[in-house]
């Protein structure tokens, strides 16, 4: 699960239909259960997890979540644990209810029900012992076929066939927000899944990443033996996977190259694209998968024409072991225990540091919410959310709305013209507020009770065809997003110009309706600070008010504002995570711009609903304080050190001790709540000091 709060430029977004099992809400009907008590403390404040040891102007993120990190060690079944996951465990513990209620329910319950397929799909998954009686046999059908390509013809046939079937060799056709007409889903070519996390991962030369790369090549050629290869044979198949994958990584662009939106859109005529990729029948190729428009976005037209060259160049039989790899790589996970296990063991223990797998029903009650997510979504806001969440989420959003419309007038660095834009743009902000108004339909979605693997594949398969049938129709603006209903993460789409939070966010630590403002105002409320901000973050502040990729902001504003972002960035690349490891400040930019700009916006908010009330110190802390502890301890969390590194590469947030201690050494509302000096650890030396909201 994501604990990433993210900036959604372009997200593979679900279409909702009202789902009919009379169990679920009716569309649009507003769940009624009772609020609950606060989860921690009196006031909703854990101050049992502070380590008031240490001063809070030498290292605040310790001093806020010290204690709590010492009294929650990384358990062996995480690769990183922390307030996220501690939420995130307690709405599975909900969803697990559900689901167990739901399977013993399953085989009396009306055929085609939400009922009848959520169970059968977790009953399948926890059922062990017909999965491993199964073996590789669920994907034996499919490396048969792939045994079978005779010449070039024959492999792009079948690179089209597992595209269709929601596998992702080479490259991934979906639909997207056209960036320069918004309204629009337009067709997209961009890169295939790679093996690997990242492209450093196969290019970079430290030793740690070479050997990596060994423990790789050992573990395609287990998984490939585990499939029926012969074991004799895989290591050299392994060896050739991983020479083609990094061919392959080579011609991706970066992650930091990646977040600029204008790197990423190549309108091209298909036909253009035919005669820049001749090794593929284009036409063929987007019409087997139910695509039929003149022009598509390609993302990388560098990767797809050295994919050209190297469909013309590599022998075949290269081919057909990438192929193989890419189905026993994907369907590992719903496949008997020798693969997933060895699938876990790569991905998880040497990738990620994590020692054990979850428990079978936590891992079921995850790959049931990602595979159906709305309709197991439905029947969990009904029990867990309430209308006066909604209504309060409603005013907090409102309150910090108002502080961002009475900041942009009062800021020297910004012309009026471009305040007057960028107020238009905050102006048609639109919000989506723990649950859609239109539940998806999963209506043609086919569950069985016995074959764990056909329910995954199922449910691949319906999400990407889904998605595909929005291509060359217009957005809906009803579109709840890629999160669903229990996720514990909030996002924000330039396309669309508007902001989602999950009811699963809506709790304790982030939300408490029985705790002080202040404790609110710092969790929940830097949380939509956050979310708002990444429509003025360096890439989100390149849409305008409809979505749409375009400048609006005056040459010299626009110089002011990149050195305004490039502060930050550079404040980032200072912080270590491991030996040879900083932060990539050019990757965070856009989500520590969001955390900079959320804090101040909700810290602002705040202060202007102090205003008339009595000031009230609570727990020994007076109001600023406890607004600057509710922001941190929400980024209480410990990680494993591979989770770290690979984080620190792949991952556009910093974790959470620095996302905490770089946003308040920026905020002298930070140094004058707690009382710190010039110099102190805690306040940048004012020559360095980022501000922008």
């Amino acid at each position: 699960m994501s604990r990433t709060l993210t900036i959604l430029a372009v997200v593979f977004a679900i279409s909702c239909n009202t789902t009919t099992d009379n169990r679920q809400p009716e569309t649009g009907n507003q769940p009624t259960t009772p609020a609950k008590p606060a989860y921690v403390g009196p006031h909703g404040f854990d101050l049992a997890g502070m380590d008031t040891s240490v001063n809070a102007c030498d290292d605040f993120y310790q001093y806020a979540t010290g204690k709590w990190r010492e009294s929650h060690p990384l358990q062996a079944q995480y690769s990183r644990f922390g307030r996220f996951e501690e939420l995130a465990e307690r709405n599975r513990d909900v969803l697990h209810t559900i689901l167990e209620e739901d399977a013993k329910a399953a085989a009396t319950a009306p055929a085609g029900s939400a009922q009848q397929k959520l169970g059968d799909f977790y009953a399948a998954c926890v059922n062990v012992t017909a999965i491993n009686q199964a073996g590789v046999m669920p994907i034996r059908p499919e490396l048969d076929r792939i045994d079978a390509i005779g010449d070039r013809v024959a492999l792009i046939a079948e690179i089209a066939h597992l595209a269709d079937l929601g596998y992702a060799p080479l490259f991934r056709v979906g639909g997207q927000n056209d960036f320069k007409n918004s309204k629009m889903i337009i067709a997209t070519l961009s890169t295939g899944q790679l093996g690997l996390p990242d492209r450093d991962y196969y290019l970079r030369d430290d030793e740690r990443f070479k050997t990596i790369r060994g423990q790789y090549i050992d573990h395609i050629a287990r998984m490939l033996a585990l499939a029926g290869e012969d074991a004799a044979q895989a290591p050299s198949d392994a060896d050739r996977i991983l020479q083609l994958e990094t061919k392959l990584a080579q011609a991706e662009m970066s992650r930091v190259e990646m977040r600029k939106p204008e790197n990423r859109y190549h309108m091209m005529p298909v036909s253009q694209l035919a005669s820049t990729a001749p090794a593929v029948d284009w036409n063929a190729y987007l019409s087997s998968l139910g695509v039929n428009q003149q022009q598509v976005n390609v993302t990388e037209p560098k990767y797809i024409e050295t994919v050209n060259q190297l469909l013309s160049d590599l022998p075949l039989e290269d081919w057909k072991t990438y192929l193989r790899w890419t189905v026993i790589n994907a369907a590992a996970p719903a496949l008997s225990a020798p693969l997933e296990e060895e699938e876990f063991n790569f991905n998880g223990r040497i990738l990620n540091g994590q020692k054990q797998q979850q428990e079978r029903w936590k891992r079921c009650v995850r790959a049931t919410d990602q595979s159906m997510g709305q309709l197991l979504g439905q029947e969990y806001v009904r029990r867990n959310f309430t209308p006066e969440a909604k209504a309060k989420m409603n005013q907090l959003i409102d309150n910090l709305v108002s502080a961002l419309r009475e900041d942009i007038p009062t800021l020297t660095w910004m012309s009026p013209e471009t305040k007057q834009a960028a107020l238009t743009k905050l102006n048609a902000f639109s919000r989506k507020i723990g649950y859609p108004d239109k539940w998806r339909d999963y209506s043609s979605l086919n569950i069985v009770p016995n074959s764990y693997f056909q329910d995954v594949m199922a449910s691949r398969q319906f999400a990407y065809h889904y998605n595909i049938s929005r291509i060359g129709k217009a957005d809906d603006p009803n579109e709840w997003g890629g999160f669903t209903p229990p996720t514990v993460n909030a996002s924000y789409m330039a396309s669309r110009n508007d902001i989602t939070f999950p009811a699963g966010i809506l709790q304790p630590p982030f939300y408490d309706p029985n705790a002080d403002d202040g404790y609110n105002y710092g969790g929940i409320g830097v949380v939509i600070g956050h979310e708002m901000t990444h429509g003025f973050d360096d890439q989100g502040a390149k849409f305008d008010a409809e979505g749409n990729l375009r400048n609006w902001w005056t040459p010299e504003d626009l110089k002011n504002f990149n050195a305004r972002t490039n502060c930050v960035s550079e404040e980032y690349s200072e912080f270590n995570v491991a030996p040879g490891v900083n932060i990539n400040g050019k990757l965070v930019t856009g989500e520590e711009v969001a955390d900079l700009g959320g804090a101040t916006l909700a810290q602002r908010a705040y202060e202007k609903s102090l205003q008339g009330k009595p000031r009230q110190t609570i727990d020994g802390f007076t109001p600023e304080q406890r607004f600057f502890l509710g922001f941190a301890q929400v980024w209480g969390e410990n990680y494993a050190a591979q989770a770290a590194t690979r984080a620190a590469l792949t991952d556009p947030h910093a974790q959470g001790r620095f996302r905490v201690n770089g946003t308040v050494q920026n905020m002298p509302e930070f140094a004058r709540a707690f009382h710190c000096a010039e110099g102190s650890k805690m306040v940048r030396d004012a020559s360095k000091r980022c501000a922008i909201w």
